[in-house]
């Protein structure tokens, strides 16, 4: 990649540069300017494992190839993915160094295509003959889309040869979980009314449109620093809540793993896997009240009440959601669902196979199998093909199809299983350390089939 870049540099036409006007280097570092600000004002996203930043730098980027040429469109993108990189996120030299690359690349290939296309600078082209917006609209889609291929072909690259994935599946990957990417091509027209408008109006035209994005920005970095702080403060509560009964402490931070998982595996989309997995890990907040952790660790057959007073747990959990405007409907739908089943039998609205929520779908399993692999009070912890025989015998009936292919069809479980076993070894060892007598193990035994609906709360 850095020696593609040093090739594009050196291919670049420089001298497009020397021949602009010079009440034109005003307008050009103006935009540069504002690309720096939006690096600056860049919110960040943190979906699972991955995370990335959203501005809206491509438009500046954009509005200086369309003006002053892709020359100057290189330099403005290599200013600011420096500082981006560099000072905002404070990335090491070698990441930095291969970002910048291949942001480069990206502008020198789409730049030459925008010239191919008959795309020229509007600065220096006014008056007479000057190029219309529709003679330019074709050579700047081109360049926006060539910059955008490039730099995903660049990011799949990079990830195949860490990773050793197959390329086609890290492309179709990245292209999903683009969202900014899709965020990019809605300000695309916004770009070339901008360099239309510094034609007519000289600075003044780029800041009467740029400059109230960047306010727009900065409220929703405020918004976002929001809803991070209310997701810390509900992970905060969802651990208190697990303290309080051994059998279940950190069952929810599993959940959450393994049903990104599974949806991840599915093919889901970036945004529905993390509203997946905040499901996941509120699903039981409902259990607040102390009366629930009373009941759950009862080893006997729990009394009509008792499943009544279990079953609203997912009720009270959408009451508390829902007076968090920051929850989205989705995840709220799912934490309402997750106790549905294929069949019909579930609560709490004897949702049917289609009318289930994808995300409720995927936490009764996720929920089910920590359950299985984890030791209750009114049973010992099942083993993996125990597991596997429940998840096949309730397949259709309790559990979607797909998301038990999904789970089956990959090492998800197997090590998921792994994890698990360590967890009751370390537990078993904890317990014996802090008991100056062996503990008695007062371990039932293990039925791997039953022709009754798995006990999951």
């Amino acid at each position: 990649m850095y020696g593609l870049a040093l090739c594009a540099l050196l291919l670049t036409d420089w001298s497009s540069l020397a021949t602009l006007p010079s009440q034109a280097l005003i307008g050009w570092l103006g935009l540069i300017l504002i690309g720096v600000l939006s690096e600056g004002l860049a919110i960040g996203l943190s979906v699972g494992a991955a995370t990335s930043t959203s501005s809206i730098t491509f438009l500046p980027l954009l509005a200086a190839v369309q003006l002053f040429g892709p020359a100057a469109a290189v330099v403005l993108v290599t200013v600011t993915q420096v500082f981006g990189e560099f000072v905002v996120r404070r990335k090491p030299v070698g990441r930095v160094l291969f970002n910048v690359s291949q942001a480069v690349v990206a502008t020198v290939a789409g730049g030459y295509l925008f010239t191919v296309m008959g795309g020229v600078a509007l600065q220096g082209h006014e008056g007479v003959g000057a190029p219309t917006m529709t003679q330019q609209l074709l050579p700047f889609i081109v360049f926006g889309l060539a910059f955008l291929a490039v730099n995903h072909a660049a990011v799949s690259m990079a990830i195949t040869l860490s990773q050793g994935l197959p390329f086609r599946r890290v492309w179709g990957l990245v292209l999903s979980n683009s969202g900014a990417s899709l965020q990019d091509i809605l300000v695309a027209p916004i770009a070339l009314a901008v360099a239309f408008l510094y034609v007519q109006f000289g600075l003044g035209g780029i800041l009467v449109v740029i400059l109230p994005m960047l306010f727009i920005r900065y409220s929703y970095l405020t918004t976002l620093r929001l809803r991070e702080s209310n997701a810390d403060l509900l992970t905060a509560l969802v651990k208190a809540i697990e303290t309080r009964d051994p059998y279940t402490s950190g069952h929810s931070l599993r959940v959450a793993t393994l049903a990104r998982q599974i949806a991840e595996q599915m093919g889901l989309n970036r945004m529905s896997v993390e509203h997946v997995r905040q499901a996941a890990l509120l699903h039981d907040i409902g259990k607040i009240e102390a009366l629930y952790t009373e009941i759950l660790r009862k080893p006997d057959k729990l009394t009509n009440e008792e499943r009544e007073v279990i079953e609203s747990h997912v009720t009270r959990g959408e009451q508390l959601l829902r007076d968090l405007s920051s929850v989205p409907e989705t995840v709220i739908r799912a934490v309402r669902h997750h106790h549905e089943r294929e069949d019909g039998m579930g609560y709490p609205d004897g949702l049917l196979g289609d009318e289930i929520p994808i995300g409720a779908k995927i936490i009764v399993v996720c929920d089910a199998v920590d359950a299985m692999l984890s030791d209750r009070p009114y049973r010992t912890a099942l083993p993996l093909t125990g597991v596997l025989e429940e998840l096949e015998e309730h397949r259709g009936r309790q559990f979607d199809h797909r998301v038990v292919n999904a789970l089956v069809s990959s090492d998800i479980l197997g090590e998921y299983a792994k994890t698990m076993r360590a967890i009751r070894s370390k537990s078993d060892r904890e317990a014996e350390l802090m008991s100056p007598v062996p503990l008695p193990q007062p371990r039932m035994p293990v039925t791997t089939r039953s022709k009754r609906k798995l006990r999951v709360h």
